[in-house]
């Protein structure tokens, strides 16, 4: 099995790779796909101070949305949002701040969602872009123990998605947008492995990569599931693949950041995204209240294991686990969506994070 999904993954990318450009020649260069009447949404976008997290809060914060910058680098973040005020002219104000979030700590996501919670905001759309690719490297683990490649991409944006949900219920319709990858469609997820080591030997940073985005995609698929379950469909989940893009994801290969002619710029890949952000469209994709989205703005598939709802169910579970949150967590978010306070009290059980 994992053998045919690699082949299969390995088609798909180069398909991607070598079309990509021609697949979005009817698309803008520039991303200003948002409405005006955006101006009054709340926005959290992770790892925005590069790449295509960048590009989108940009965008989504001369709309006139507030957008959090939720990033490790607080200080580059507060300088990218000085300067776009300077962009914007003394005349407009933008409102953007910046909160202290690092995946690779769960206490940390932990801490930022409690700080969000209490302002007892609205939360209209919640961008997990962060991600990360350690392209040729050995397994690496978290302080918390989990892999590297799983933390940030999986479960700490999970963790982050689960523990703002009172937020997002607090919209009159919201989404969560889960930059997701190509890479998925190599991968195959086996979440009883987990929190096992791989032998150096057998370890390939691709197949962690792709093994994360791909366990991401299937949790998302759950959570839209669940949610139209509990008849709380006014949350859309949207996994987007923005293209092969120039960006500091893979941080070991220097050369793979520099400019070719056949992958997309840091302004294109946010075309995609800022597209399931905004886009009335969506809504009439969705199946269960989930919908995957290509670089080309339109619904495209997933893998075959993505499809696979026992082990989806699987990936679910664990994830709850892992992340420290009960079984029956999202019933007890629906049933106490006006008293976060308890949510965070009786689920998480850690007094110092309470709201």
């Amino acid at each position: 099995m994992e053998r045919k999904a690699w082949l299969r993954g390995v088609w798909e990318m180069v398909k991607e790779a070598f079309c990509q450009k021609l697949f979005t020649c009817h698309l803008p260069s520039s991303p200003h796909l948002l409405p005006d009447q955006f101006s009054s949404h709340s926005v959290i976008v992770t790892g925005a101070t590069s790449g295509i997290g960048l590009h989108t809060a940009r965008e989504v914060a001369m709309c006139g949305a507030h957008v959090t910058l939720a990033c490790r680098n607080t200080k580059a973040a507060r300088e990218i949002a000085h300067r776009w005020q300077q962009e914007a002219h003394a005349s407009r104000v933008l409102h953007v701040e910046v909160m202290e979030l690092d995946l690779l700590s769960l206490s940390s996501v932990r801490s930022f969602a409690a700080e969000w919670e209490r302002r007892a905001r609205p939360l209209h759309v919640l961008i997990n872009n962060a991600g990360v690719f350690l392209m040729g490297e050995p397994q690496k683990f978290s302080d918390d123990g989990i892999e590297q490649h799983l933390q940030v991409n999986h479960v700490a944006p999970a963790l982050l998605t689960l523990l703002l949900l009172p937020s997002l219920l607090r919209a009159p319709s919201s989404r969560i947008i889960n930059v997701n990858s190509v890479a998925h469609h190599c991968a195959v997820v086996n979440p009883r492995q987990w929190e096992s080591r791989i032998d150096e030997k057998k370890f390939s940073s691709i197949r962690a990569y792709g093994a994360s985005k791909l366990a991401h995609l299937m949790f998302l698929k759950i959570l839209a599931s669940k949610l139209m379950d509990e008849r709380k469909n006014c949350i859309q989940c949207i996994a987007v693949h923005p293209g092969i893009v120039t960006t500091n994801l893979v941080r070991t290969v220097p050369s793979f950041r520099r400019r070719s002619f056949w992958r997309f710029d840091p302004k294109e890949g946010a075309r995609s995204v800022l597209f399931c952000v905004a886009s009335a469209d969506v809504a009439a994709d969705l199946e269960k209240g989930f919908a995957y989205y290509s670089c080309n703005c339109k619904p495209a598939r997933v893998s075959a294991q993505a499809a696979d709802v026992d082990t989806c169910m699987e990936v679910w579970q664990k994830t709850l686990e892992i992340a420290g949150l009960n079984a029956d967590y999202l019933t007890q978010v629906m049933d106490n969506a006006s008293n976060p306070t308890l949510i965070y009290r009786e689920l998480l059980g850690n007094t110092s994070i309470i709201v």
